[in-house]
């Protein structure tokens, strides 16, 4: 018997991807067992193969530049496999006038790229946690806060305009930090489970 083989998810993202830990001194990183990427793993089980690539402070790629890169990448993916792309965050945070129209722009013509490479089913665009706290608007986060919400409203725009998977992250109530930005050990389990739902949800589809 001949078994299928398993459906590989690359997630291509930053630091939150990585798993960094601003309280971990040593390597800065989540345990591998603490980290959504591990975690979703587990919950997916066998019949998926999750492939992680976050690099920390990763902004959207610049094509001039990273072309190259993302071609090896998506060349290890074959059919029904996705490129999972969670990226923006430090478009916002890594500025001192954050601009949303710009993380957008660079966006479409990253998907332009994408789609031209790949079916565009194959592709989920993840709109990250807003950076800050919606409830509590910290003086130095308003303006950053408020951009990374124009963000994912034109990332959700671009995706219905590529025809690709889309989700929102900063409406699963993602547990952060003291720094506003990255992902608390309950924000990991969170996200996990919120992308495992997610992605079942989508299987159903696809199959109905």
């Amino acid at each position: 018997m001949i078994l299928e083989r398993p459906q590989k998810i690359l997630f291509y993202g930053d630091s939150n991807t990585y798993g960094y830990d601003p309280a971990d001194l040593l390597d800065n990183r989540y345990p591998a067992e603490k980290r959504w990427t591990t975690i979703l793993q587990k919950k997916l089980g066998k019949a998926w193969l999750v492939k992680e690539y976050g690099l920390n402070g990763r902004k959207i790629p610049e094509l001039k530049y990273d072309a190259h890169r993302i071609n090896v990448l998506i060349s290890g993916l074959e059919p029904g496999d996705l490129f999972a792309v969670m990226l923006g965050t430090n478009d916002i945070l890594l500025t001192m006038e954050p601009d949303a129209e710009t993380a957008i722009h660079k966006m479409q013509l990253f998907l332009d790229f994408l789609t031209q490479k790949m079916d565009p089913s194959d592709i989920l665009l993840i709109a990250p946690p807003n950076i800050g706290n919606a409830k509590i608007i910290h003086p130095l986060y308003g303006k950053y806060l408020e951009e990374s919400v124009k963000m994912n409203m034109g990332f959700q725009k671009l995706a219905n305009i590529y025809q690709i998977m889309f989700a929102d992250a900063a409406k699963w109530g993602i547990d952060l930090t003291g720094d506003l930005v990255h992902f608390s050990e309950k924000g990991h389990r969170t996200f996990a489970e919120k992308l495992n739902e997610f992605l079942i949800n989508e299987t159903r589809k696809m199959h109905n």
